[in-house]
């Protein structure tokens, strides 16, 4: 969830790049924003998910970005599943949250539990309101989540399953924090690193979770964050990646803010 500490952390994240890095960051943000104002998946398509995240780098770097347009293509949009119509409205309170100076991020401030009661179960991930992950995009502290607890204290993002899921049981620790799971989570961690799934992704939302719990990680990412890095100022999914995008770049800002 976009709230003022996962941004706060990807400001981290941000502060801890060079100066060169920084600004090819912030000029590859200005170039990608489409003239309607969203954002390009991966295949160079607008895309309102991977918006969401284009607008995140847009204010952690501070690029200049056309806010007007953005926000009127926004007003045109009703997705009809819960994953963009969570974008749709991170989307939106990022773009009111530029009008604020940046120290709003040092204060406390709740997120209230985004609530769509229109959506059908198949709107969800996993066809399931209640999971980790649908939990996590809504906010939704209050949920029950331990029909999906396993007994090490992962967690896994499909009722009963027995096999866990690094980013379900992420997302359950951001709303539930306890230590048993936590502890859990860091042992996940190989010396390289990386999390079960090798990734970025992966490692980015352990990495936070087990900040917002006050863990440490287990291992030194730093080495496994430079092989994700690219020239062109964005993160790849894995070392070496031959392209990267949007949100993983927003997952590598997130794991060295996290490390910070």
């Amino acid at each position: 969830m976009f709230d003022l500490d996962f941004l706060k952390t990807c400001c981290a994240g941000f502060a801890r790049m060079t100066d060169e890095a920084q600004d090819a960051l912030r000029g590859i943000v200005q170039l990608m924003q489409t003239p309607r104002g969203l954002f390009p998946d991966r295949s160079g398509h607008e895309d309102l998910y991977y918006t969401l995240f284009g607008l995140c780098l847009a204010y952690v770097s501070d690029a200049k970005i056309d806010r007007e347009a953005c926000e009127k293509t926004l007003e045109q949009m009703a997705p009809a599943d819960l994953v963009h119509r969570a974008a749709l409205r991170y989307s939106r309170n990022l773009l009111k949250l530029m009008n604020f100076p940046r120290a709003l991020l040092m204060l406390p401030f709740p997120v209230a539990k985004l609530d769509f009661p229109d959506l059908p179960d198949s709107a969800f991930p996993q066809g399931d309101r209640y999971s980790p992950y649908s939990c996590f995009l809504r906010n939704d502290a209050s949920a029950d989540l331990s029909p999906y607890r396993l007994p090490d204290g992962l967690y896994s993002n499909l009722k009963g399953s027995s096999e866990y899921g690094v980013a379900a049981t992420a997302a359950a620790l951001c709303l539930h924090p306890d230590e048993t799971t936590a502890a859990a989570l860091a042992g996940l961690q190989a010396p390289d690193g990386t999390f079960p799934g090798g990734d970025l992704l992966s490692a980015a939302v352990a990495l936070y979770a087990l900040k917002r719990s006050g863990h440490k990680p287990s291992y030194d990412v730093r080495a496994f964050l430079s092989g994700c890095f690219r020239p062109d100022g964005l993160f790849g999914a894995v070392p070496g990646d031959p392209a990267g995008d949007l949100e993983y770049t927003v997952y590598g800002l997130l794991a060295m803010g996290a490390t910070a």
